[in-house]
This record gives structure tokens, C-alpha cells and sequence, in this order.
């Protein structure tokens, strides 16, 4: 009896040693660490803010650049919702860079490691948005997600116990509204009037690509078309890299919701440099 009680003991000890081995080997496989951790840091040319959002305003979505570069912009425009609300999960739609997806949208659940701690996925929300879509988790993809990996740190640092909803999607024009409109059914029960008090969504987007000032200008004014008059038949005037978060933003929008852009810059004001390969960013929130 006793010889049976010890090997039940040492079958016991080996499942949960295995457990732990897999779990821990499974966690590291996830974690991913970010540009902060490796020490590397953006320029402060001294951001002007174009327009105030109002004290009592109540922000829920936005538009924000996953560009370092514009990383004094980002830092501010996080530090602007802080300041309003609190954030229990922030949903972050990216366009899908590197080519790295093997399907029409990717959703993962993964760690960030930033330098003010881990940053984790809302494990519950990850498994139905994935199941809904019928999609399975690419970790992967995420890897190397700038759309992503760029707005972590900043999260960290005025957020420090919110969760993320990372979704990167194919968002070069042209757009595939049916896909879009599946992502958007999927999400909408997220940001109903009351789920809006805990969760935020983040359209990771810059806008203008790969022209001098002169057709920067001309593409950013149609954008603005859209940031003017923000409804569901208005997204198309977005020139940007991530369209089909723009849809799912302008779709949940209603007669109430106003818009502030509390900051229009590109590329070339901030560094000075490829005057004739320029990004152009629109931060905007939407309350």
C-alpha cells in the first residue's frame, strides 16, 4: 500500500512539473518585449495641441499613429484619455504589416514585457472574438505588429492595469466591406453605451503614405472630410493604412458622438527629413 501511495505521489509531482513546463515554456513563447525595454526613445519636437477635448468629455475611440517618431503625440494623446477615464481593456485594431498573416484578421493572446511591467490580453474576450470570426490565435503575428507593439509602452505607463484586444487586419484599400462588416458585428456588444465605461478602441492608423508636402496636403484634406462630418457613410474619405478600422469606428458612432483632432502633424514637421516620402497623423478622439 505504501508503495502505491509513494508512486501515486511521484505520478502526481510529475504531472504538475510537466504542467508548470508547459505553461512556463508556453508563457515565453507569447511574451514580447517592447521598444521601452530595449531603451530605445522617440524625438520631443514640442507638440502643439490643435484642439481641447472638453474636461467632462467622456472619450471611448480614437485614432492614434504606431509611429515612434510621432511617439511625443502618442504619450500625450494617451495622457489626454487619462485624464477623463479610466480604461479596463483597450480593443487595438492595426492594420496587418510584414505580411505575416495567414488569414483575414489575426487575434492573439500574448504578454508584453514594457519597462514598467507586463502588459496582458484579455484571455476571455481573445477566445470569443477568435471563435466568432473562426479564426485561430497567431501569436506570431504579433511579433513584429509596430500597428501593436508601438502603443504598449504608453499604455503601461497611464494605464498600468488595463488589458489589450490585439486585431490586426488587411487594411489597404480597396476595402472589403463584407469582411469589415463580420469584425464590426463581432465587436459592437463591446462599445454599447455601457460597455463603453470599461473598454476603449484604439484605431491604430496613420494616414497619408509616400508623397511630398504638396499631395500630403491634398490626401489629408480628404480625410478631413471625414474627422468634419464623422458618420457611417463618410469613412471612405480616409486616406489611411487601416481602413477597416475606420469602418467599424464610424459604424458605431451615433447622432451624439462628437469628434476632437487634438493632433494633425506627418513625418517631415517633426524630423526634417524625406520631404518626398511622407506619413501624415491624425489623432483623434471621439466622445
Amino acid at each position: 500500500m505504501k508503495n502505491k501511495e509513494r508512486l501515486l505521489k511521484y505520478f502526481l509531482f510529475f504531472i504538475l512539473l510537466n504542467t508548470f513546463i508547459m505553461f512556463s515554456c508556453s508563457e515565453n513563447k507569447k511574451r514580447i518585449i517592447t521598444w521601452d525595454k530595449l531603451n530605445k526613445d522617440y524625438p520631443c519636437p514640442g507638440a502643439k495641441l490643435l484642439n481641447e477635448v472638453p474636461e467632462k468629455a467622456f472619450p471611448w475611440t480614437g485614432t492614434v499613429s504606431h509611429h515612434l517618431l510621432a511617439g511625443e503625440y502618442i504619450d500625450s494623446f494617451f495622457q489626454i484619455i487619462s485624464a477623463r477615464r479610466k480604461v479596463e481593456c483597450f480593443f487595438i485594431i492595426s492594420p496587418s504589416h510584414h505580411d505575416l498573416s495567414k488569414y483575414i484578421w489575426s487575434i492573439a493572446d500574448i504578454t508584453w514585457e514594457s519597462k514598467k511591467g507586463l502588459v496582458h490580453t484579455d484571455k476571455k474576450i481573445v477566445k470569443s472574438i477568435s471563435k466568432k470570426l473562426g479564426v485561430p490565435k497567431e501569436e506570431e503575428v504579433f511579433t513584429y505588429e509596430h500597428g501593436i507593439n508601438c502603443l504598449i509602452p504608453f499604455i503601461k505607463k497611464y494605464f498600468p492595469e488595463a488589458k489589450i484586444v490585439p486585431i490586426a487586419v488587411t487594411g489597404e484599400p480597396p476595402l472589403n466591406q463584407y469582411d469589415s462588416e463580420k469584425l464590426y458585428q463581432c465587436l459592437k456588444e463591446y462599445f454599447t453605451p455601457e460597455n463603453r465605461k470599461k473598454n476603449f478602441l484604439l484605431i491604430s492608423t496613420d494616414f497619408s503614405h509616400h508623397g511630398n508636402p504638396e499631395e500630403t496636403e491634398f490626401k489629408d484634406r480628404r480625410s478631413l472630410e471625414f474627422f468634419n462630418k464623422p458618420k457611417a457613410s463618410s469613412y471612405i474619405y480616409c486616406g489611411c493604412d487601416n481602413r477597416p478600422g475606420i469602418y467599424i469606428l464610424s459604424h458605431l458612432l451615433d447622432d451624439k458622438s462628437k469628434v476632437k483632432i487634438i493632433y494633425h502633424t506627418d513625418s517631415f514637421k517633426i524630423s526634417g527629413q524625406q520631404q518626398d516620402d511622407i506619413t501624415s497623423y491624425y489623432f483623434s478622439l471621439f466622445y
